[in-house]
């Protein structure tokens, strides 16, 4: 025999609910949390740090890009790099490349990227695979040699670009998360 001192059980989910009591937050909470985040250590790292860590990296690039002595110039570049008369049209495009290259495995980090950034740079890869495989073809004419070249700098470029916006948008605190949108 049901209870006639309690009330009706709710008819639905929105009623058991709304039944429910509401939960008062303890009269002095928001001056205690304030009072506790006040008497939290601050852990900032001084100016001169992170000057000096730019200075670094400022260093360190161009010397990761230098040309190690006692190692073979290039064929049509005399010692100090400056191209000769004889020089291969396609040397430049090649220096650029290899910098390019060397500038990718410096500013890529793969270990943490959303799914959309992962995507990116996976086609950026896929481009420079597809470029490289029509390179490794023989008899290609230096006509058909020079367009690959160039889209494969271009697309070193895009890549590089890409991962330099992705470093720069982390250093920021924020991440590249861009919508991958197909239209037809």
């Amino acid at each position: 025999m049901p209870d006639a001192s309690l009330p009706p059980p709710p008819r639905d989910w929105p009623d058991a609910f709304a039944a429910l009591p509401l939960e008062s937050p303890p009269a002095d909470g928001w001056r205690r949390l304030s009072a506790r985040l006040d008497a939290r250590p601050r852990h900032r790292l001084p100016w001169w740090l992170a000057a000096a860590a730019a200075l670094g990296l400022a260093v360190l690039l161009p010397w990761q890009m230098r040309t190690v002595p006692g190692t073979a110039v290039p064929a049509g570049q005399d010692a100090t790099g400056v191209a000769s008369a004889t020089q291969d049209p396609l040397q430049p495009l090649y220096a650029e490349s290899q910098q390019l290259e060397s500038l990718l495995r410096l500013t890529r980090d793969d270990r943490v990227a959303s799914a959309t950034a992962a995507a990116l740079a996976g086609d950026f890869d896929a481009r420079i695979a597809d470029i490289d495989a029509a390179l490794m073809q023989p008899g290609l004419a230096p006509a058909q040699q020079r367009r690959l070249w160039e889209a494969r700098v271009d697309t070193l470029r895009a890549a590089a670009g890409f991962a330099s916006t992705r470093r720069w948008l982390a250093a920021h605190g924020d991440r590249y998360d861009a919508r991958l949108v197909q239209v037809d």
